[in-house]
């Protein structure tokens, strides 16, 4: 046996050797109909090819549904897939890293995450998952309709979690040592997972990569986003929902972007059932008790000054509205004051309101009952600053943002050294639950800041006079406006 075919719950697969790795491709860990909960994938008898990855969900970024698109074989409603990376030669049951990726739940897919680099020089397993996206993922039909369950894409990457949990074995790693991490929404998702009951005991560690549990939707905004779909759709009932034509679907996501400029048009929500019924709730909870490793790059909104349409807040009245909006005066007037009135000031506010002071405020809370650490991506794009997602094309030979920073230079001399120590952290911290040794803990007490650049540092309570003018506040954005 050259141990390339595994023999998994749902049947055998057969994998490929390339570049000193074992890898599978496109093995469904789950099936589901249209609008339905994940079930275990349909068996097989015969070894299937598990050589390239399965198709894409669904999706589309922006408000132009695109039948061509989306008829493309790369797309397919049967898209609950995962990919392994696993090191050639390994001895004894390997650490597992479960990574879900970004995309702003309405985007993305796992194959654009290659693990090879991480799981050969990490000596660990990598993971990465599809799950259902935008109006097929996360739109709350069921407050329409009865008969659709909540947060479907949340729910299949439980599935994912236990499928791994339950197969991991046979392709040589320790379901006792599963980490989960993701970047953007696949961070906001690993905060929820946090928080979601039925994700317990699924996995021992968790890194967040610029994104929290505070940026989703309230249950009242979710039930409006989906009469707003239904509207658009000609309130159909749940057979016809289930029955119609795909594009239509999109097209009503197209619209609900469309009519709401600065939203994304789908997100989890606070459901109280598989998540918490409120933030309110969810800060309240504590969240699974599991070593977490987070933080945020310094200038988060620079990607979305360069992007088309306002996605994010990135001036000075929607960001004065949202703080006035959310928060009483006076501690709106505070967080304001923290912030010198110019464009890095303005372009710091915007950043501590999307991503970094979400992120730090969670890791402020888990630090409290689970070892925890905290970092801050400093390293400048020549272009695009240190930019949402800059520090992904470090650690992962990705496509779309890797290409897309490409011009900040070749990865080599000191970027290709700064990528080398993060996935060094990285890796250190799924094989042993804490990065190395140089990197020390976070706590509220001592709030200690890895900072990584050209040259790495460690700050001690890092843009102090802003975290505490905040106060562990944290306010929704166009992105997922709290209800």
């Amino acid at each position: 046996m050259d141990g390339l075919t595994v023999t998994t719950t749902a049947g055998p697969v057969r994998g490929i050797l390339a570049n000193g790795l074992r890898c599978w491709r496109g093995i469904p860990y789950a099936r589901a109909d249209r609008f339905a909960t994940p079930e275990a994938p349909t068996p097989w008898n015969e070894v299937r090819d598990a050589s390239r990855p399965g198709p894409q969900c669904p999706q589309m970024y922006g408000n132009q549904a695109k039948r061509a698109r989306l008829s493309m074989p790369d797309f397919a409603e049967d898209c609950l897939s995962l990919n392994i990376h696993v090191p050639d030669g390994a001895t004894g049951p390997l650490p597992v890293y479960v990574w879900i990726h970004g995309g702003a739940f309405v985007a993305g897919g796992g194959h654009s995450y290659d693990g090879s680099d991480l799981a050969r020089d990490g000596d660990i397993i990598v993971v990465t998952i599809n799950y259902r996206l935008g109006v097929l993922g996360f739109v709350n039909f069921g407050a329409v309709v009865p008969g659709i369950p909540s947060n479907l894409g949340l729910r299949d990457q439980i599935a994912a979690l236990a499928w791994v949990r339950d197969n991991i074995a046979a392709f040589g790693g320790d379901p006792a040592r599963v980490t989960v991490g993701g970047q953007s929404a696949g961070s906001m998702s690993v905060s929820l997972l946090l928080h979601a009951p039925a994700a317990r005991g699924l996995f021992a560690g968790a890194i967040m990569q610029s994104g929290a549990v505070s940026l989703i939707h309230g249950r009242d905004r979710s039930e409006q986003v989906a009469r707003d779909y239904m509207a658009a759709l000609g309130n159909p009932d749940l057979a016809a929902l289930r029955g119609m034509d795909l594009i239509r679907l999109f097209e009503a996501q197209g619209a609900a972007g469309g009519a709401n400029p600065g939203t994304i048009p789908a997100a989890p929500w606070f459901d109280g059932d598989l998540l918490p019924a409120s933030l309110a709730d969810a800060v309240a909870e504590p969240a699974a008790r599991v070593p977490l490793l987070a933080g945020a790059t310094h200038e988060e909104i620079r990607l979305f000054e360069l992007m088309p349409g306002d996605i994010l807040p990135t001036d000075w009245p929607a960001l004065e509205a949202l703080l006035h909006a959310q928060l009483p005066a006076d501690h709106a007037a505070r967080i304001l004051a923290a912030y010198p009135r110019d464009k890095a000031g303005r372009r710091a506010l915007a950043t501590d309101l999307t991503f970094l002071m979400p992120t730090r405020h969670f890791a402020d809370r888990q630090s409290g009952q689970a070892p925890t650490w905290f970092y801050r991506f400093d390293y400048r794009h020549p272009i695009a600053g240190a930019a949402h997602g800059l520090d992904l094309t470090l650690t992962w030979p990705m496509r779309g943002l890797r290409a897309a920073f490409a011009r900040g230079g070749p990865m080599r001399g000191g970027r290709a050294a700064l990528g080398r120590r993060m996935t060094d952290h990285i890796a250190h911290f799924v094989r042993h639950g804490a990065p190395e040794p140089d990197w020390p803990a976070y706590t509220v007490d001592r709030p200690a800041v890895k900072i990584f650049d050209l040259t790495d540092r460690v700050a001690v309570d890092p843009d102090g006079d802003r975290w505490r003018a905040w106060a562990g506040a944290d306010v929704g954005t166009g992105l997922a406006t709290r209800a």
